[in-house]
Protein backbone atom coordinates (compact mmCIF):
# COMPACT_ATOMS: atom_id res chain seq x y z
CA UNK A 1 0.00 0.00 0.00
CA UNK A 2 1.31 3.32 -0.95
CA UNK A 3 1.66 5.68 1.65
CA UNK A 4 -0.55 8.96 1.71
CA UNK A 5 1.85 11.29 3.52
CA UNK A 6 3.19 14.12 1.91
CA UNK A 7 5.88 16.63 2.74
CA UNK A 8 3.99 19.78 3.73
CA UNK A 9 2.73 21.88 0.77
CA UNK A 10 2.73 25.61 0.55
CA UNK A 11 -0.47 26.90 -1.17
CA UNK A 12 0.71 29.28 -3.05
CA UNK A 13 3.62 27.90 -4.59
CA UNK A 14 2.64 23.72 -4.78
CA UNK A 15 6.16 23.40 -3.21
CA UNK A 16 7.15 21.38 0.08
CA UNK A 17 8.25 24.19 2.70
CA UNK A 18 11.96 23.14 2.67
CA UNK A 19 12.22 23.40 -1.14
CA UNK A 20 9.98 26.21 -1.19
CA UNK A 21 12.83 27.88 1.20
CA UNK A 22 15.88 26.78 -0.93
CA UNK A 23 13.79 28.54 -3.81
CA UNK A 24 14.26 31.52 -2.33
CA UNK A 25 17.84 31.39 -1.87
CA UNK A 26 18.80 29.62 -4.24
CA UNK A 27 20.49 30.85 -7.67
CA UNK A 28 17.87 29.67 -9.98
CA UNK A 29 14.64 30.18 -12.09
CA UNK A 30 12.92 29.12 -8.91
CA UNK A 31 14.29 32.14 -6.94
CA UNK A 32 13.41 34.45 -9.09
CA UNK A 33 9.65 36.30 -9.04
CA UNK A 34 8.46 35.29 -12.26
CA UNK A 35 9.38 31.90 -11.55
CA UNK A 36 7.61 31.48 -8.02
CA UNK A 37 4.71 33.29 -9.81
CA UNK A 38 5.05 30.13 -12.32
CA UNK A 39 4.46 27.97 -9.49
CA UNK A 40 1.61 29.76 -8.15
CA UNK A 41 -1.48 27.97 -8.38
CA UNK A 42 -0.46 26.17 -11.42
CA UNK A 43 -3.34 24.42 -11.62
CA UNK A 44 -1.93 21.19 -13.36
CA UNK A 45 -3.40 18.74 -15.68
CA UNK A 46 -2.73 15.33 -14.52
CA UNK A 47 -2.59 12.82 -18.00
CA UNK A 48 -1.08 9.89 -15.99
CA UNK A 49 -3.52 9.31 -13.51
CA UNK A 50 -5.54 6.16 -12.69
CA UNK A 51 -8.45 4.86 -11.20
CA UNK A 52 -9.57 1.38 -9.90
CA UNK A 53 -12.70 -0.01 -11.56
CA UNK A 54 -14.47 -2.73 -9.06
CA UNK A 55 -13.41 -6.38 -8.67
CA UNK A 56 -10.42 -5.54 -11.14
CA UNK A 57 -7.83 -7.59 -10.83
CA UNK A 58 -5.02 -4.93 -9.31
CA UNK A 59 -5.47 -5.98 -5.81
CA UNK A 60 -2.13 -4.24 -5.07
CA UNK A 61 -3.94 -0.86 -5.59
CA UNK A 62 -7.76 -1.88 -3.99
CA UNK A 63 -7.26 0.83 -1.21
CA UNK A 64 -7.77 3.79 -3.46
CA UNK A 65 -11.13 5.51 -3.77
CA UNK A 66 -11.86 8.93 -5.90
CA UNK A 67 -11.38 10.53 -2.33
CA UNK A 68 -7.92 9.46 -2.08
CA UNK A 69 -7.08 10.66 -5.49
CA UNK A 70 -9.51 14.20 -5.43
CA UNK A 71 -7.22 14.93 -1.88
CA UNK A 72 -3.46 14.45 -3.58
CA UNK A 73 -4.60 16.44 -6.44
CA UNK A 74 -5.27 19.45 -3.86
CA UNK A 75 -2.33 18.88 -2.30
CA UNK A 76 -0.24 19.35 -5.21
CA UNK A 77 -1.99 22.17 -7.29
CA UNK A 78 -3.95 19.59 -10.15
CA UNK A 79 -6.98 21.09 -10.70
CA UNK A 80 -8.16 18.20 -13.23
CA UNK A 81 -6.61 14.31 -13.55
CA UNK A 82 -7.13 12.48 -17.00
CA UNK A 83 -7.97 9.06 -15.32
CA UNK A 84 -7.50 5.71 -16.80
CA UNK A 85 -7.31 1.76 -16.03
CA UNK A 86 -4.50 -0.06 -16.60
CA UNK A 87 -5.68 -3.00 -14.60
CA UNK A 88 -8.24 -3.98 -17.21
CA UNK A 89 -5.52 -4.51 -19.95
CA UNK A 90 -4.88 -8.47 -19.50
CA UNK A 91 -9.10 -9.30 -19.96
CA UNK A 92 -9.07 -6.75 -22.77
CA UNK A 93 -6.50 -7.96 -24.79
CA UNK A 94 -7.34 -11.79 -24.89
CA UNK A 95 -9.47 -11.01 -27.93
CA UNK A 96 -12.87 -12.71 -26.18
CA UNK A 97 -15.95 -11.33 -25.33
CA UNK A 98 -15.25 -11.46 -21.79
CA UNK A 99 -12.59 -8.97 -22.70
CA UNK A 100 -14.69 -6.82 -24.47
CA UNK A 101 -17.10 -6.37 -21.46
CA UNK A 102 -14.39 -6.08 -18.66
CA UNK A 103 -13.32 -3.01 -21.21
CA UNK A 104 -17.02 -1.56 -20.96
CA UNK A 105 -17.57 -2.00 -17.60
CA UNK A 106 -13.92 -0.31 -17.10
CA UNK A 107 -15.07 2.76 -18.78
CA UNK A 108 -18.65 3.11 -17.74
CA UNK A 109 -17.35 2.87 -14.25
CA UNK A 110 -14.71 5.46 -15.37
CA UNK A 111 -17.23 7.83 -16.92
CA UNK A 112 -19.77 8.15 -14.09
CA UNK A 113 -16.91 8.92 -12.26
CA UNK A 114 -16.53 11.75 -14.64
CA UNK A 115 -20.19 12.78 -14.52
CA UNK A 116 -19.63 12.96 -10.82
CA UNK A 117 -16.42 14.83 -10.79
CA UNK A 118 -17.07 16.64 -14.08
CA UNK A 119 -14.77 19.54 -13.24
CA UNK A 120 -11.76 17.06 -11.87
CA UNK A 121 -11.57 14.22 -13.85
CA UNK A 122 -11.25 13.49 -17.28
CA UNK A 123 -11.57 9.87 -19.37
CA UNK A 124 -8.97 7.61 -21.29
CA UNK A 125 -11.25 4.77 -22.11
CA UNK A 126 -9.71 1.51 -22.42
CA UNK A 127 -9.80 -0.41 -25.87
CA UNK A 128 -10.26 -4.17 -26.45
CA UNK A 129 -7.24 -4.02 -29.01
CA UNK A 130 -7.19 -8.03 -30.13
CA UNK A 131 -10.95 -7.81 -31.19
CA UNK A 132 -11.23 -5.40 -34.13
CA UNK A 133 -14.68 -5.13 -34.38
CA UNK A 134 -15.17 -4.68 -30.26
CA UNK A 135 -12.32 -2.19 -30.38
CA UNK A 136 -14.29 -0.27 -32.85
CA UNK A 137 -17.18 -0.62 -31.72
CA UNK A 138 -15.70 0.74 -28.13
CA UNK A 139 -14.26 3.60 -29.76
CA UNK A 140 -17.38 4.67 -30.86
CA UNK A 141 -19.09 3.81 -27.37
CA UNK A 142 -16.80 5.68 -25.83
CA UNK A 143 -16.65 9.04 -27.92
CA UNK A 144 -19.92 9.31 -28.82
CA UNK A 145 -21.87 7.89 -25.48
CA UNK A 146 -19.78 7.79 -22.80
CA UNK A 147 -17.77 11.66 -24.30
CA UNK A 148 -14.28 10.03 -23.39
CA UNK A 149 -12.09 12.71 -23.80
CA UNK A 150 -9.59 10.12 -25.21
CA UNK A 151 -7.97 6.35 -24.96
CA UNK A 152 -5.70 4.38 -22.88
CA UNK A 153 -3.69 1.39 -24.96
CA UNK A 154 -0.57 -0.68 -23.20
CA UNK A 155 2.52 -0.46 -25.04
CA UNK A 156 1.94 -3.50 -25.84
CA UNK A 157 -0.49 -6.63 -25.65
CA UNK A 158 0.03 -9.83 -24.93
CA UNK A 159 2.65 -10.75 -27.40
CA UNK A 160 1.98 -7.61 -30.09
CA UNK A 161 3.03 -4.29 -30.59
CA UNK A 162 0.92 -1.81 -31.47
CA UNK A 163 2.66 -1.23 -35.26
CA UNK A 164 1.87 -4.50 -35.52
CA UNK A 165 -0.81 -4.93 -39.10
CA UNK A 166 -3.40 -6.68 -37.07
CA UNK A 167 -4.02 -2.71 -35.37
CA UNK A 168 -3.98 -0.88 -38.48
CA UNK A 169 -7.55 -0.72 -38.82
CA UNK A 170 -7.80 0.39 -34.92
CA UNK A 171 -5.93 3.26 -35.56
CA UNK A 172 -7.29 4.65 -39.33
CA UNK A 173 -10.27 4.66 -37.06
CA UNK A 174 -8.51 7.05 -34.48
CA UNK A 175 -7.25 8.74 -36.83
CA UNK A 176 -10.56 9.65 -38.57
CA UNK A 177 -12.00 10.59 -35.12
CA UNK A 178 -8.72 12.58 -34.26
CA UNK A 179 -8.53 10.77 -30.92
CA UNK A 180 -5.83 11.04 -28.72
CA UNK A 181 -4.03 7.95 -27.21
CA UNK A 182 -2.43 7.46 -24.06
CA UNK A 183 0.21 4.80 -23.76
CA UNK A 184 0.63 3.11 -20.51
CA UNK A 185 3.80 0.76 -20.42
CA UNK A 186 2.79 -2.61 -20.45
CA UNK A 187 5.42 -6.10 -20.65
CA UNK A 188 5.25 -8.56 -23.38
CA UNK A 189 5.36 -12.02 -22.52
CA UNK A 190 8.47 -12.01 -24.39
CA UNK A 191 10.18 -10.10 -21.25
CA UNK A 192 8.09 -11.48 -18.28
CA UNK A 193 10.79 -12.06 -15.54
CA UNK A 194 13.76 -11.25 -18.03
CA UNK A 195 16.12 -11.06 -15.26
CA UNK A 196 15.67 -12.99 -11.91
CA UNK A 197 15.05 -11.00 -9.18
CA UNK A 198 14.69 -7.85 -11.24
CA UNK A 199 10.85 -6.18 -11.04
CA UNK A 200 9.55 -5.54 -14.34
CA UNK A 201 9.02 -2.15 -13.19
CA UNK A 202 12.20 -1.54 -12.76
CA UNK A 203 13.53 -1.25 -16.81
CA UNK A 204 11.25 -3.18 -18.48
CA UNK A 205 8.08 -1.05 -18.42
CA UNK A 206 10.40 1.42 -20.40
CA UNK A 207 12.00 -0.53 -22.45
CA UNK A 208 8.52 -2.12 -24.19
CA UNK A 209 7.24 1.46 -24.27
CA UNK A 210 10.24 2.67 -26.23
CA UNK A 211 9.49 -0.57 -28.59
CA UNK A 212 5.75 0.48 -29.02
CA UNK A 213 6.98 3.97 -30.64
CA UNK A 214 9.46 2.34 -32.67
CA UNK A 215 6.82 -0.15 -33.91
CA UNK A 216 4.20 2.30 -34.42
CA UNK A 217 7.11 3.94 -36.15
CA UNK A 218 8.73 1.26 -38.39
CA UNK A 219 5.36 0.00 -39.53
CA UNK A 220 4.14 3.29 -40.82
CA UNK A 221 1.25 3.57 -38.31
CA UNK A 222 2.51 7.34 -37.38
CA UNK A 223 2.96 8.78 -40.34
CA UNK A 224 -0.29 6.79 -42.28
CA UNK A 225 -2.51 8.26 -39.23
CA UNK A 226 -1.03 11.78 -38.47
CA UNK A 227 -4.31 12.76 -37.04
CA UNK A 228 -3.91 10.22 -34.27
CA UNK A 229 -2.45 12.12 -31.35
CA UNK A 230 -0.21 9.72 -29.18
CA UNK A 231 1.43 10.62 -25.36
CA UNK A 232 4.08 8.85 -24.39
CA UNK A 233 4.65 8.39 -20.99
CA UNK A 234 7.61 8.29 -18.40
CA UNK A 235 9.44 11.34 -20.35
CA UNK A 236 9.23 9.06 -23.37
CA UNK A 237 11.22 5.84 -21.28
CA UNK A 238 14.37 5.58 -23.67
CA UNK A 239 13.15 7.35 -26.73
CA UNK A 240 14.73 9.98 -26.31
CA UNK A 241 18.33 8.86 -25.30
CA UNK A 242 17.72 6.51 -28.50
CA UNK A 243 16.47 8.61 -30.74
CA UNK A 244 19.75 8.94 -33.07
CA UNK A 245 20.07 5.20 -33.19
CA UNK A 246 16.64 4.89 -34.22
CA UNK A 247 16.63 6.66 -37.09
CA UNK A 248 20.12 5.32 -38.42
CA UNK A 249 18.59 2.09 -38.45
CA UNK A 250 15.58 2.78 -40.50
CA UNK A 251 15.67 0.66 -43.12
CA UNK A 252 17.20 2.68 -46.18
CA UNK A 253 18.60 5.44 -44.27
CA UNK A 254 22.17 6.32 -43.00
CA UNK A 255 23.67 3.05 -42.11
CA UNK A 256 22.62 -1.10 -41.84
CA UNK A 257 24.83 -2.35 -39.27
CA UNK A 258 28.76 -1.69 -40.80
CA UNK A 259 27.56 -0.95 -43.89
CA UNK A 260 28.50 2.17 -46.34
CA UNK A 261 26.73 5.13 -45.36
CA UNK A 262 24.33 6.06 -47.07
CA UNK A 263 22.77 10.23 -48.45
CA UNK A 264 19.56 9.56 -46.35
CA UNK A 265 20.46 10.64 -42.72
CA UNK A 266 16.82 11.64 -41.86
CA UNK A 267 15.86 8.01 -41.54
CA UNK A 268 13.51 8.40 -44.42
CA UNK A 269 11.20 5.15 -46.29
CA UNK A 270 8.14 4.57 -47.78
CA UNK A 271 6.82 4.30 -44.42
CA UNK A 272 8.40 6.76 -42.84
CA UNK A 273 8.27 9.66 -45.55
CA UNK A 274 9.03 12.74 -43.39
CA UNK A 275 11.52 11.40 -41.35
CA UNK A 276 11.94 9.80 -37.77
CA UNK A 277 12.33 13.00 -36.27
CA UNK A 278 9.57 14.64 -37.87
CA UNK A 279 7.49 12.14 -36.39
CA UNK A 280 9.07 11.90 -32.53
CA UNK A 281 9.07 15.26 -32.38
CA UNK A 282 5.00 15.65 -32.86
CA UNK A 283 4.10 13.14 -30.16
CA UNK A 284 3.01 14.39 -26.63
CA UNK A 285 5.30 13.05 -23.53
CA UNK A 286 4.19 13.15 -19.70
CA UNK A 287 6.70 13.64 -17.01
CA UNK A 288 5.51 10.71 -14.55
CA UNK A 289 8.25 9.46 -12.46
CA UNK A 290 10.38 10.72 -14.54
CA UNK A 291 11.07 14.22 -14.07
CA UNK A 292 14.46 13.93 -12.69
CA UNK A 293 17.34 16.29 -14.82
CA UNK A 294 18.73 13.41 -16.91
CA UNK A 295 15.31 12.16 -18.66
CA UNK A 296 13.85 15.79 -18.69
CA UNK A 297 16.99 16.85 -20.53
CA UNK A 298 17.18 14.19 -23.08
CA UNK A 299 13.52 15.14 -23.66
CA UNK A 300 13.98 18.80 -24.05
CA UNK A 301 16.72 17.73 -26.49
CA UNK A 302 14.20 15.89 -28.90
CA UNK A 303 11.16 17.89 -28.60
CA UNK A 304 9.70 21.27 -28.38
CA UNK A 305 8.02 22.55 -25.15
CA UNK A 306 4.74 22.32 -26.99
CA UNK A 307 4.88 18.34 -26.68
CA UNK A 308 5.44 18.49 -22.65
CA UNK A 309 2.73 16.97 -20.42
CA UNK A 310 2.60 16.69 -16.74
CA UNK A 311 1.95 13.32 -15.52
CA UNK A 312 2.17 11.61 -11.90
CA UNK A 313 0.94 7.99 -12.61
CA UNK A 314 -0.91 7.94 -9.36
CA UNK A 315 -1.96 6.10 -7.36
CA UNK A 316 0.95 3.55 -8.46
CA UNK A 317 3.04 5.91 -7.41
CA UNK A 318 3.23 8.61 -4.88
CA UNK A 319 3.11 11.85 -6.71
CA UNK A 320 6.11 13.48 -5.08
CA UNK A 321 8.44 11.06 -7.37
CA UNK A 322 7.36 13.63 -9.83
CA UNK A 323 6.88 16.72 -8.24
CA UNK A 324 9.60 17.09 -5.88
CA UNK A 325 12.36 16.73 -9.06
CA UNK A 326 10.42 18.72 -11.48
CA UNK A 327 12.28 21.80 -9.53
CA UNK A 328 15.34 20.34 -10.16
CA UNK A 329 15.23 21.45 -13.92
CA UNK A 330 14.90 24.89 -13.60
CA UNK A 331 12.83 25.38 -16.22
CA UNK A 332 11.53 28.61 -17.25
CA UNK A 333 8.56 29.70 -16.12
CA UNK A 334 6.59 29.61 -19.63
CA UNK A 335 7.65 25.78 -19.55
CA UNK A 336 6.51 25.30 -16.47
CA UNK A 337 3.32 26.58 -17.53
CA UNK A 338 2.95 24.77 -20.85
CA UNK A 339 3.82 21.35 -18.89
CA UNK A 340 1.46 21.88 -16.04
CA UNK A 341 -1.34 22.98 -18.18
CA UNK A 342 -1.24 24.85 -21.30
CA UNK A 343 -0.29 22.02 -23.94
CA UNK A 344 -3.08 19.71 -22.35
CA UNK A 345 -5.40 22.61 -23.01
CA UNK A 346 -4.83 22.89 -26.47
CA UNK A 347 -5.10 18.69 -26.54
CA UNK A 348 -8.39 19.32 -24.84
CA UNK A 349 -10.05 22.36 -25.11
CA UNK A 350 -13.01 21.30 -23.01
CA UNK A 351 -10.48 21.67 -19.78
CA UNK A 352 -9.64 25.42 -20.39
CA UNK A 353 -12.49 25.91 -18.30
CA UNK A 354 -11.67 23.10 -15.33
Amino acid sequence: MLKMTAPRVNFYTGLSRRRFLQSLVGASAFASVAGLNAQGNPRRIDVHHHFQAPGAANTGLQWWTPKHSLEMMDQYGISLAMISNPGVSTAAYDGTVKGNEAARRSNEYGAKLVSENPKRFGLFAAIPMNNTDGALKEIEYALDTLKADGFQIGSSTIDKWPGDPQYLPIFQELHRRKATVFIHPFVNKCCKTLIPGIPESVVEYDFDTTRSITSMLYNGTLSSCPDLRVIVNHSGAAVPALAGRIKDRVPGAQTSNFGTPKTNTDGINAKIPKGVFYELRKLYYECAHAAYPFPIGALMKLVPSTQLLFGTDYPAEPMESTVDHLPENELPPDIQRAMNRENAERLFPRLKNA
